[in-house]
């Protein structure tokens, strides 16, 4: 059963990203998002006229895998509908949420190289010191952020089959992460409402979880926040399962592959 699985999880990742050389993928994974890092670093650099630029290079590494959760998976049942695999996904008899993590099984791993390669280049670049991190608690951090990171993108990638138009949808939902999940400035300085959506985003507590490691640790909060990540990931892997389903459920009352 685990050979099946990951037999699966490699397939679905290498088309995902058959259409590029491995010079390519290497670039798009983190030559493209490492620039991305360093122009936001730079912009709070000057908009909050300092050089202590943590908090910023930490926030920034974690969205380094919005490339990868947001678009490559959020695409990947639009992907599937492109090349007329769709119809095996719906109609088949297998599990679905099987089908919605093996997606997600490979990228995962690439968010967390990507967000690792992201952390260590930024920091020598900005001079971020991470000699006192306890890198062992990091790692741990960024796995479960990676986790919700790519419950997140699978969830949106379900919603390929209610709606035509998830170039919109996904570029929205980036910016949307990069605003509100307290990469670029704190949480607190939004209004309440604002401050509401912010706690059902994924990287939002395991950003604050981070650059704790830089300070004091809270150790009650520390725990509290990877908690209530790890939640986060597993509602949204539930909720687009959930979702396929009622999508199943359409397509056989009415003879299509589509909500919309």
């Amino acid at each position: 059963m685990m050979k099946r699985f990951l037999e699966q999880a490699w397939l679905s990742f290498k088309g995902q990203n058959a259409q590029f050389s491995f010079e390519e993928f290497i670039s798009l994974k983190t030559v493209y998002p490492l620039l991305t890092l360093i122009f936001y670093c730079v912009v709070a650099g000057y908009s909050f006229n300092t050089v202590n630029l943590t908090s910023w290079v930490v926030g920034n590494s974690f969205l380094l895998c919005v490339n990868t959760c947001i678009f490559s998976l959020g695409g990947s049942f639009t992907a599937e509908r492109y090349f007329g695999r769709i119809r095996s996904i719906i109609v088949s008899p297998v599990n679905k949420l099987s089908v919605v993590i093996q997606k997600g099984f490979f990228p995962c791993f690439v968010s967390i190289a990507t967000v690792l390669v992201g952390f260590i280049l930024g920091s020598l670049i900005f001079g971020v010191d991470f000699t006192s991190v306890n890198m062992g608690l990091f790692m741990v951090v960024t796995v479960i952020a990676m986790f919700a990171a790519t419950g997140f993108g699978l969830l949106l990638a379900v919603f390929g089959l209610v709606t035509d138009e998830m170039h919109f949808v996904l570029n929205l939902t980036s910016y949307v992460l990069m605003i509100f999940c307290g990469a670029n400035f704190p949480i607190l300085q939004l209004p309440y409402p604002v401050q509401f959506i912010s706690r059902f985003l994924p990287l939002t507590r395991s950003i604050e979880a981070a650059n704790m490691l830089f300070g004091k640790i809270d150790v009650g909060r520390f725990i509290r926040l990877l908690i209530g990540e790890l939640g986060v990931g597993v509602a949204y892997c539930i909720m687009g399962f959930l979702i396929i389903k009622v999508v199943e459920k359409v397509a056989i009352k009415k003879a299509t592959f589509e909500v919309f």
